[in-house]
């Protein structure tokens, strides 16, 4: 085969197939087939790219998900190398599927070509199913209140957390991507992502937000990691969860789990700190089919984490609501009631004082 004589820029590709052939004089190939790098998008993905190089003029077919995948250019000139948008529907079906091409040479089409597919996960980014009704305002008759804002992407971009007309908490969250790097900024924090927009560290210059494995768990069927957060002037306010054999997701990043226990930690600048360390139980209401983790609501408002409740980093999220958290000095109960679409409608905890909050949720109709 003769060399290419031009170079397209393209993101990341690996080479998953190879076909070319030659008759004398013509020569034709399709190579380096990748679309996504081989990795699934998710429910509220905008886009993803297809690579590939041709030898000879080409085109592509498309035999499956016309309805929701759309490839930006469908053909194009030989002697290139391509990296061509992909653009997604939102997949509101809460089941995976897949939309599948084929790119063929035009002279040689039935010789020179390569198969690609795009997966779609059932859940959006932040763990939610695709059909998850969003959250836009949560009222607890504590004078607690949140509000949340979303894109047309179904992703919460401004999060304010208030009490008794006190403001506890203020996100405003932005997606972006940049010479093929995607990142994150939430106020003055900043990360670095992958297409899902799953950080490993949100950071500012005084300020860091991550995920940390605990390294001393090293039993392959267990699993734990804290979410912390570390302030200016030394506040530090952690989760952690432990997660063992049949309570982690196992598989695909669409399965269900539920940790074992939780333990929540704050040490405030003055060196005060509080510990909670809980043993969880759930019922079998989903905490997927609402856009925020409503979890986060089980020791009140004031400990509840706006990047967790709105599921910044979705290996936090439970897949099912908690029923009971239980601790050496007593527990917390949680009541829900659902909508018809199985979204909580009202939450209502007891602490271990026996003290009772109920939380009503308001939603907004999804975006088409």
């Amino acid at each position: 085969m003769k060399p290419l004589k031009k170079l397209m820029i393209a993101a990341a590709a690996l080479p998953l197939l190879t076909s070319c052939m030659s008759d004398g004089n013509s020569f034709a190939g399709i190579f380096g087939v990748s679309a996504n790098g081989g990795k699934f998008v998710y429910a509220n993905t905008a886009y993803a790219f297809v690579s590939f190089g041709s030898y000879g003029s080409w085109h592509i077919e498309q035999s499956s998900g016309a309805d929701w995948c759309r490839v930006e250019q469908m053909k194009g000139a030989g002697n290139a190398y391509y990296s061509i948008p992909a653009w997604f529907g939102l997949n509101t079906t809460d089941a995976p599927r897949e939309a599948v091409f084929t790119v063929r040479d035009d002279e040689n089409g039935d010789d020179a070509y390569g198969r690609f597919a795009f997966g779609q996960r059932a859940t959006r980014i932040d763990g939610s199913l695709g059909s998850a009704a969003l959250v836009t305002e949560i009222s607890g008759d504590d004078g607690s209140r949140i509000t949340v804002e979303y894109d047309t992407l179904c992703r919460a971009v401004d999060i304010v957390m208030t009490k008794n007309g006190t403001q506890l908490s203020h996100l405003d969250v932005a997606y972006g991507a940049d010479d093929s790097t995607y990142f994150m900024t939430v106020n003055q924090l900043r990360a670095d992502c992958d297409f899902a927009y799953q950080p490993y560290r949100l950071v500012s210059e005084t300020d860091t937000v991550g995920y940390y494995e605990q390294s001393y768990v090293i039993d392959e069927s267990w699993d734990a990691f804290n979410v912390e957060e570390h302030k200016t002037g030394g506040e530090v306010v952690a989760q952690s969860l432990l997660f063992t054999k049949g309570s982690m997701r196992t598989g695909s990043p669409d399965d269900e789990q539920s940790a074992d226990s939780l333990g929540y930690y704050h040490r405030q600048a003055d060196g005060t700190v509080s510990v909670e360390r809980l043993k969880l139980a759930y019922s079998q209401n989903s905490n997927r089919r609402q856009s925020l983790d409503v979890n986060q609501l089980l020791l009140g408002v004031e400990r509840c984490s706006p990047y967790q409740l709105i599921s910044l980093f979705r290996n936090a999220r439970n897949s099912f609501v908690i029923s009971e958290a239980s601790a050496a000095d007593g527990k917390y109960t949680v009541e829900t009631t659902l909508n018809a679409d199985k979204s909580v409608a009202t939450m209502a905890v007891t602490d271990k004082q026996g003290r009772k909050i109920t939380y009503t949720f308001t939603y907004s109709s999804m975006p088409r």
